[in-house]
Order: structure tokens, then sequence, then C-alpha cells
């Protein structure tokens, strides 16, 4: 449950509009969404060999410390906090406030503001105990299940009744433009997937974690890719390819030309509640990464103070705030989600790789779960994102350079950090 809640966030109910943006075959839509979910199951076989060899909170973080040494975990950590984690709570709060203004209409400048808003009142939630967060997180979570369940439904009671646009199923000609703009649609594919990860941050709390962990990210990977599958069907059979990408609030869309207004109003308080939910487990998530990043890193440490009264991390979950509002207030949906998700997946296929390394290096650590496809599975997902990496690049450059100059900020902070310890005050 944690890894499907993680995983299916608000990118389901809004990344639609962009992939029809640059891909607009039915077909070839379906078949992006389901390499996706074979891609990050290739990554996800391969994390569970991970988790379950470094059984420790931090999840990623632990893994490319281990395998590469603390620089890179020190690199890691600062693009996954202030880089990916910030722009996906500047994500998640953009779409909340996207399907509350069809609710109670205001205008595009009040839109970032009600993002704000929702970033201000849950980072003060999280930071009042870890009690609060997880009532917000439970509640919000069953409605997100009732969204989605309710768009699948919408779909197939339009199959039963013959109600469709009847979407062409055709292929187009395979060029290298087409190509192209498959690989940069990836970027919105592999976002919406993004949480698979998250299970192994919590390693030192569950029970049993060589077996649960594993278990936990194939199965969750497995049940979303199926999920994302049935939704995305019901998105094609309602709208025409032709107008999705005008359809930025699809999943309203669809349910307004299944039941009406009412429809379109349930689903959009449903979709900002998945938005509002969603918003709190990033936030509350985050301090499991600093808490491991705390342990090696001096500057972390001190980012990672908890609070005297309320224990926890408040400094760090009011700095993740301030960075995530700037966001909002500067960029716009596209332009974070390609950033972060281009940064991020660098350090993802490092920590793929590490299978093949530590496979070599340290071939009889115990391996409680061993990669299923090895070393098939590791090849493919590196390879994949290497190509995807370069291709949106080429394809967006200027949001990708954006991205890694970010990732370059870190390397004066990793000397500062270290001169940090060396200090006698330290």
């Amino acid at each position: 449950m944690l890894v499907i809640g993680c995983i299916v966030g608000v990118g389901i109910f809004r990344t639609a509009s962009s992939i029809a943006s640059h891909l607009n075959a039915p077909l070839l839509i379906l078949a992006l969404w389901a390499f996706g979910g074979l891609l990050s199951l290739c990554g996800a076989l391969c994390y569970a060999e991970l988790a379950a060899m470094f059984p420790a909170s931090g999840g990623d973080y632990v893994y490319i410390s281990e395998v590469y040494g603390r620089f890179w975990g020190f690199l890691f950590g600062w693009t996954k906090l202030f880089i990916e984690r910030t722009g996906t709570i500047a994500v998640l709060g953009f779409v909340f406030a996207e399907y509350v203004g069809r609710v109670i209409p205001y205008d595009g400048a009040m839109l970032r503001w009600v993002a704000s808003g929702a970033i201000l009142v849950l980072t003060a939630v999280n930071v009042a105990g870890i009690r609060w967060g997880k009532y917000v997180q439970n509640l919000f979570t069953v409605l997100k299940i009732v969204a989605l369940a309710s768009i699948i439904a919408a779909g197939l009671s339009a199959l039963v009744t013959h109600n469709t646009v009847r979407p062409s199923w055709a292929l187009p000609p395979m060029d290298f433009s087409l190509i192209q703009a498959m690989g940069v649609a990836l970027v919105f594919v592999l976002w919406t997937y993004g949480g698979w990860t998250e299970a192994a941050y919590v390693a030192e709390e569950v029970k049993d974690p060589t077996r649960s962990v594993p278990r936990a990210i194939i199965q969750g990977v497995l049940l979303t890719t199926a999920l994302y599958l049935c939704v995305n069907w019901s998105y094609l059979v309602f709208i025409p390819v032709e107008t999705l990408p005008e359809t930025p609030l699809v999943a309203s869309r669809v349910m307004h030309d299944a039941l009406g207004n009412a429809g379109a109003v349930f689903i959009a308080w449903m979709v900002a509640c998945s938005a509002f939910g969603a918003l709190n487990g990033y936030i509350l998530t985050g301090a499991r990464i600093l808490y491991a990043m705390g342990r090696d890193h001096a500057l972390f440490t001190r980012l990672g103070a908890v609070h005297p009264t309320f224990h926890t991390p408040a400094v760090a979950l009011w700095v993740n705030a301030g960075i995530a509002i700037g966001l909002v207030f500067t960029k716009t949906f596209d332009q974070i989600m390609t950033y972060s998700t281009v940064v991020i997946s660098v350090f993802f296929t490092m920590a793929v790789f590490g299978v093949l390394i530590l496979r070599r290096t340290h071939p009889r650590h115990p391996r409680p779960y061993r990669a299923w496809g090895y070393p098939l599975t590791p090849i493919v997902f590196c390879l994949t994102m290497v190509g995807f990496i370069l291709d949106v690049c080429v394809k967006e450059p200027r949001e990708a350079v954006f991205g890694f100059v970010l990732l370059a900020l870190g390397l004066p902070l990793y000397w500062w950090s270290r001169s940090t310890a060396r200090a006698p005050s330290a």
C-alpha cells in the first residue's frame, strides 16, 4: 500500500494532456504507459536486491553511498531532497490548486497562491508531529482510490453502452522525429510512475525487510501498471486524442461526459484530495532521507535537527516548503516535471548499475533476494535511461541545463559540509 500510495499521486490525473501534446497516437500512448511500467519493473527488481542487501532507512541514498562513496551519496541526497522532492511538491501543489479551481473558480494568479497555501498548511501539520501527518495520509489515500475506481468504471460503462469516441488504434509511420517525441513523452510517464522506491526508505521500520520490501516494490509496480493502463484507456475512449492536449483537467472532463456536472464536481474534489494526500506523503517521507544523510554529512545534520517540542525535523521541512513555493511562482508544471525527472534519473541509473558492480566486487555478500532476469534487467534499465536522458537533453535543453546546474550547486555544499565536520565546534 505504501508503494502504490506513493506512485499514484496526481500525475495520472494530469499528465495525459502533456503526453498527447507530444504523441497523438492512442495505441502508442498506451504502449508508452506499458513500457514505463516494464522499465519501472526492471528498476524495481534491481532495487529489491539492493533493499535486501542493505535494509536500512534512506533507500537509494544508502545504495549509492555504498557503491560509489560519500561524495555521490551526498549529491544524490541533495538532488533528491532539494531538486526532485521540492519539484514534486510544487507540481502536487499545482494540481491541487487546478482541481480546486474547477469547483471554486478563480484566476491564474490565485492558482499559485492556493498551491503555496496547501504546501504551507501541510508543512505545518508535519512539523506538529508524525501522528497528524499519518492521519491526513490515511484519509486522503482512501479518497484517491475512490477517484481512480470511478474513472475506470466510467470507461467500462461507456464501452458497454457503445458511447465512446472510437479512437483509431492504427500505428503511425515510425521515424526519428516520432521516436524523439516518444522520449520526451516518457518524461511524464516516468514521473507518474515515480514513487516505487519509497518502500526502501522505511526498511528499518518493517518486519522481515529482506522479504517484505522486495515483495512490496515488485507487487506495487505491477498493480500500478495495470491501474494506469485502465485509466488511460478510459481517457482515450472519452476524449478525442486531437483535443486531449487542450484538456489539462482530463479526469474532470471524463466524469463530466459520463455523469454531467455532478460527475465533474465529484472527481474534481477527489483529485484535489488525492493531490493533497500525495503532497502530505512527500513532505512526510523527506525526513527519512535527511535522517540517513545526517549520519554521514554535517550539513544535513543541522537541517535534520529535531524540534525540541514536536520532535520533527522542523528546519528541513520549512526549507523544503520555501524552495517548493519558489518553484510554484517561477516555473510551470511541465518545466518542473522535465528538469526534476531528468536529473534524478541519473541517480536511479547509477543505483541500478550498482547491482552489476556489487555482483562483481562483492560476490559473497548475502543476497536474500536476487534480481530476476539478471543481468538483462539492469542492463535494459540502464541503457534505456541513458537514451532517455540524452533524448530529453536534445529535445528540451533549457530544462535539462537548469536541472544539471542545480545539481552542480551540490558540489560546493559538499566541501562546505566536509569543512564543517572537521571544525572543532562540530
